[in-house]
C-alpha cells in the first residue's frame, strides 16, 4: 500500500497567503479501478466524519486499485465565517454557488480556478463520488443518468433523486454535470443535515461507500452490510413555504412518512400571543428535507417532501 499527500497551489489571499487543495491518494500498487471523492465544495457542509473513516477503512483493506481523496476541497468557503455559522454555499465576491464553476478556468475567479484543478482530478478516475450535506436532511443520491440506477442500487442509500442535469442550465456547470460530459460515472451524496454530526447518517453513507468498493473489486464482500432489499427513486418534490414572518416548529421528524392533513409545521405569530397555527400536507409522501432554522420571513422554504406519486421502488441487487 503506498499513501500519499498532495497539494495543488489555487492562488492567494490579498495579504498573499497561500491557498492550496490537499488530497491523499491511497494506492494498493495492484490493478484496479480508480475512484474519486471530494468533500466539501461548500464550507459548512460537514462531510468529512466519513472522509476520516474510510481512510482509516482504506488504509487497512484496500487491496486492488486506486482511491483519490479530497477532504476540503475549497480552501476558501470554509472561511466565510459570521459567528458561529459557516456561511459557504456562496462565493461571497462573486454571489454564484460555489459549486457552478466547473470544469473550471485556470485564469478565472477564484471559483474557477478551484473548479479547474477539482475537475482535472477527478476526470482521471472510472468513477467519482460528490459529497455534500443538505440543510436538514436524510441522505439522499443524486443522479443525472437513468444508466447510474445500477450503481444506486450496489451503493442502497434509500432515497435517490434523478435531476437531468444535460438539460438544466441551473445544473450546467456542476462537477457532476460536467463529469457527464466527460464521460466520468458519478453521483452525488447528500449524507445528511448542514453543519451537523449524524452517526446513523454517516453510518448508511460510509456502509453504501463500502458497497461500492466491493463492487468494483476493491475491497472484500465481508467488510460491510448488505445493502437494503430495495431503494426509492424519485424526480419531483414540493415544497412548503412559511405563510408569514414567524417563528416555527416541525410537526414531525426527517424521514417521516406524511399524508394529505397531517400537521407539517407549527407557526407562532408574535402578533397573536398564545395561538399558534398548524400548516397540512396537500400530499402523500415522506418528509426528506427541512430548513435549519425556527425563523422564518414570510415566503421562506421550510420543509420539503418527496411525492408517492412521482416515487418508484427499484429492487436492489441482493
Amino acid at each position: 500500500m503506498k499513501i500519499s499527500k498532495h497539494t495543488t497551489f489555487v492562488g492567494t489571499t490579498p495579504m498573499g497567503t497561500e491557498l492550496n487543495i490537499l488530497n491523499y491518494e491511497l494506492d494498493s500498487e495492484k490493478a484496479g479501478k480508480h475512484i474519486y471523492i471530494q468533500s466539501g465544495i461548500h464550507g459548512g457542509e460537514i462531510t468529512q466524519w466519513i472522509m476520516h473513516d474510510l481512510f482509516t477503512f482504506l488504509k487497512n483493506n484496500l487491496q486492488q486499485g486506486k482511491v483519490t481523496l479530497v477532504p476540503c476541497a475549497n480552501p476558501v468557503s470554509w472561511t466565510q465565517r459570521a459567528y458561529y455559522s459557516t456561511n459557504g454555499k456562496f462565493d461571497f465576491y462573486m454571489g454564484k454557488d460555489w459549486n457552478r464553476n466547473f470544469p473550471g478556468n485556470p485564469e478565472g475567479s477564484m471559483g474557477e480556478r478551484i473548479a479547474a484543478v477539482l475537475f482535472e482530478n477527478a476526470k482521471k478516475a472510472d468513477f467519482a463520488l460528490d459529497l455534500h450535506t443538505s440543510r436538514e436532511s436524510i441522505p439522499f443520491g443524486i443522479y443525472s443518468c437513468s444508466e447510474y440506477e445500477d450503481i444506486l442500487k450496489i451503493i442502497g442509500i434509500r432515497y435517490n433523486q434523478f435531476i437531468d442535469m444535460s438539460n438544466s442550465s441551473a445544473y450546467a456547470n456542476t462537477l457532476n454535470a460536467c463529469l457527464d460530459k466527460a464521460g466520468i460515472p458519478n453521483l452525488c451524496i447528500e449524507c445528511g443535515s448542514h453543519d451537523s454530526y449524524e452517526p446513523q447518517n454517516i453510518h448508511e453513507v460510509m456502509e453504501g461507500i463500502k458497497r461500492l468498493l466491493v463492487f468494483f473489486k476493491m475491497t472484500s464482500s465481508s467488510l460491510n452490510e448488505p445493502a437494503p432489499k430495495e431503494i426509492k427513486v424519485f424526480a419531483r418534490t414540493v415544497k412548503y413555504t412559511a405563510p408569514k414572518g414567524c417563528l416555527l416548529r416541525l410537526a414531525k421528524q426527517l424521514g417521516s412518512k406524511v399524508e394529505i392533513g397531517d400537521d407539517l409545521f407549527y407557526c407562532f405569530d408574535n402578533n397573536e400571543l398564545g395561538s399558534l397555527q398548524s400548516v397540512q400536507s396537500k400530499h402523500n409522501g415522506v418528509l426528506f428535507k427541512a430548513s435549519p432554522t425556527h425563523i422564518y420571513w414570510s415566503g421562506d422554504d421550510v420543509v420539503q417532501l418527496l411525492l408517492d406519486e412521482d416515487t418508484k421502488t427499484l429492487k436492489t441487487t441482493i
